[in-house]
């Protein structure tokens, strides 16, 4: 054996520090390829399933912001809508709103209804011309906060609450207080005779306020929704023309909600050209008190275009156009657009 072969092999520190860092650059490697494998699968998991998605819609003033359920809002559309049709003061809405939060949590108490036997077969061949039961967003009973006082069964449609709020304007209901957009919200849940202890109510009153002035029009652009693209219901393009057509029958022409197409391929068309310029839900600006003060008015297409962001999460739309601007369900936001709609609010059921 030759003493090269006996000679053992040496390390220098230079080789040693190359080998020690091609195997770190090799484990960093192994790493980064499979975190990043793994986020990658881990967000397409997220995009695909939505998993961290918070429905919601929102409405924000100054920093704060106020949200509601998707099936909350589109409770307070429905308010909304009711008092502008009947061109009731905006603090008429937000009354109504902050009532049915206290009483319902502004989801709709509504049972099936029943049919007589009799009329089943019509009810089999008519089914597209039957309409649904008014919405039921307040409780039922009188102010048992006041025994001694106690009354009937309060209103619990929008239709009866309104109708008892008018009454209470004009000096012909029950209570000893009269409606006014004046009063605190303890003192009109006192005037209407709402079921609950009067001072339960004020606590809604600012998250009223925040929804009822984009949904009544008076306010454009500042309410939106995030909602989820899983299980969206069929496109109803009919459904929504119908509940447009009924509920704001007094504000819009007789051929104002037009439907185009149909399933995915349809679009909503309402015309807003007709409505009279003093229709809607009024506010009064801050110089009440002046002779000039200047009164707010809804703007017809901006109390549509918020009521079908509304209404989206029943009716499956995806898209809702006013004016420069549009609102798509995949991104939850208004955005500006080159193409303008005229006179006219465009509700779309399509993704493209």
């Amino acid at each position: 054996m030759s003493p090269r072969a006996d000679r053992p092999i040496t390390v220098t520190r230079t080789v040693y520090r190359r080998r020690r860092r091609v195997k770190a650059v090799a484990a960093i490697t192994v790493v980064a390829a499979a975190v990043g494998a793994t986020g990658y699968g881990a967000w397409q998991f997220i995009e695909e399933n939505e998993y961290l998605l918070d429905e919601r819609c929102s409405v924000t003033v100054g920093e704060v912001e106020h949200r509601l359920t998707p099936g909350q809002t589109y409770s307070a559309a429905h308010l909304a809508a009711a008092a502008a049709e009947r061109e009731l003061p905006v603090q008429a809405a937000t009354d109504a709103i902050a009532i049915s939060l206290q009483e319902t949590d502004l989801e709709n108490r509504a049972g099936p209804t029943a049919q007589p036997a009799e009329e089943d077969a019509e009810a089999e061949e008519g089914d597209s011309e039957q309409s649904s039961p008014a919405p039921v967003l307040f409780a039922d009973g009188g102010p048992q906060w006041d025994a001694v006082s106690a009354t009937s069964s309060t209103p619990r449609t929008a239709e009866d609450f309104y109708s008892r709020l008018v009454e209470s304007r004009d000096g012909e209901g029950e209570g000893e207080l009269a409606w006014s957009p004046e009063l605190g919200m303890e003192e009109s849940a006192e005037a209407l005779g709402r079921p609950q202890n009067p001072t339960f109510y004020p606590q809604h009153e600012e998250l009223a306020r925040a929804f009822a002035r984009p949904l009544t029009g008076v306010q454009p652009m500042v309410m939106t929704c995030q909602l989820s693209q899983i299980d969206v219901p069929g496109p109803d393009a009919e459904g929504l023309r119908g509940e447009l057509e009924g509920a704001l029958s007094g504000m819009l022409g007789a051929e104002a909600v037009a439907v185009e197409g149909s399933g995915e391929s349809a679009i909503v068309r309402v015309s807003v050209s007709d409505v009279e310029d003093d229709a809607g839900a009024t506010e009064a600006s801050s110089e009440e008190d002046s002779e000039d003060a200047a009164t707010e008015r809804s703007e017809p297409e901006w109390l549509l275009a918020q009521w079908a962001v509304a209404a989206a999460e029943t009716y499956g739309v995806q898209s809702v156009h006013a004016g420069a601007y549009q609102w798509h369900r995949d991104s939850g936001r208004w955005e500006r657009v080159e193409s303008v709609s005229e006179d006219a609010v465009v509700i779309g059921f399509s993704r493209r």
